[in-house]
């Protein structure tokens, strides 16, 4: 962790309900919760209740002291803070350091969360994944946040109009935006009205996903072998449905999401029929220029006409040679 940094919520809150706040509530982190597992890190959720100081160590990485009087001042009476943490992929120890007037430590709240970096990655036993939308959760918000959105705003194309984009903005700070994302179309793939927690996806990745990509889908029932992962309808094994870094919205370079699963598969020595290993990477596709060669450039990872997914109805390895290699 390089840096803690504290950016403050402007919401209004009247005194008397500030007063009642402060008093129900002591220093809490809530979000993320003691012994749950995130896949961002990006946001930290405070509520610092009648602490004059706040400070924060992460994995023995100390802030300095904030002034917690003042900012409640500057936001009306509202004593949550956002904090955008900086966590090690793994393990955090997070402990919130309740200081009073003098700078003395009176309160200490400590947190273990498991940043989950790697999405292939399982998180241990005895952390929960973080469940956000539930009629508790979302009461703690309703002072700054619009919980109960209606249609047309639901509807609204942008950060600052649709209430989803208060929070989960940053989960689009990435090169490659997923199209219904990039236009805040959340509930087309999120029921709004789910239970016991709102917003859950409205189906698996294939009944999803099909109602955009039906072209997709008919190709790959067209397919005598299919690749495992879409035989069973898991999209998202591979592609992020929000927005990444890599095209094609894969979580990782294509060669690194295959070789999470086909561990075996030497990249340094596959298909070598002579001293020098095949290319699998770092030179362009022959059959597509504007891309890299890959594993998907004689793999197609949706399945094929060969049990090894070769593109093109290509059945054999010497069909497939001749793509590029006429002789």
């Amino acid at each position: 962790m390089k840096t803690i940094k504290i950016a403050i919520s402007v919401c209004i809150l009247g005194t008397v309900l500030f007063s009642v706040f402060s008093q129900a509530f002591a220093l809490e982190l809530l979000y993320p919760e003691d012994k749950t597992w995130i896949p961002y890190s990006h946001l930290m959720v405070i509520k610092t209740g009648n602490i004059q100081g706040l400070s924060i160590a992460i994995n023995g990485v100390k802030s300095e002291v904030y002034d917690m009087v003042q900012t409640r001042a500057a936001q009306g009476g509202n004593d949550f803070v956002k904090v955008v943490p900086e966590f090690a992929p793994g393990k955090n120890k997070v402990v919130l350091y309740g200081h009073d007037t003098t700078g003395k430590v009176i309160t200490e709240v400590v947190s273990d969360i498991y940043y989950r970096e790697d999405p292939y990655e399982r998180a241990p036993s005895g952390y929960r994944p973080y469940v956000m939308h539930t009629p508790q959760r979302e009461a703690l918000c309703l002072p700054c946040h619009n919980m109960n959105p209606t249609s047309e705003q639901l509807n609204q194309s942008s950060a600052g109009l649709n209430p989803c984009g208060s929070c989960h903005y940053r989960m689009l700070d990435r090169e490659y935006v997923h199209g219904p994302a990039g236009v805040y179309e959340c509930v087309f793939c999120h029921d709004p009205n789910s239970t016991p927690s709102r917003y859950k996806p409205v189906g698996g990745d294939m009944k999803i996903c099909i109602e955009c990509h039906e072209d997709k889908f008919a190709s790959i029932q067209k397919d005598a072998f299919v690749h495992g992962p879409v035989a069973i309808g898991m999209c998202s094994v591979c592609h992020d449905p929000h927005a990444t870094n890599y095209s094609g919205q894969m979580f990782r370079a294509t060669n690194e999401v295959c070789i999470g699963c086909h561990s075996a598969v030497n990249l340094d020595s596959h298909v070598v029929r002579s001293s020098n290993p095949h290319p699998l990477g770092g030179v362009p596709d022959p059959l597509a220029p504007a891309k890299e060669m890959t594993c998907a450039s004689c793999h197609n990872p949706h399945g094929g006409a060969n049990r090894k997914f070769f593109p093109d109805d290509v059945t054999s390895a010497m069909m497939l040679c001749q793509k590029c290699h006429q002789k």
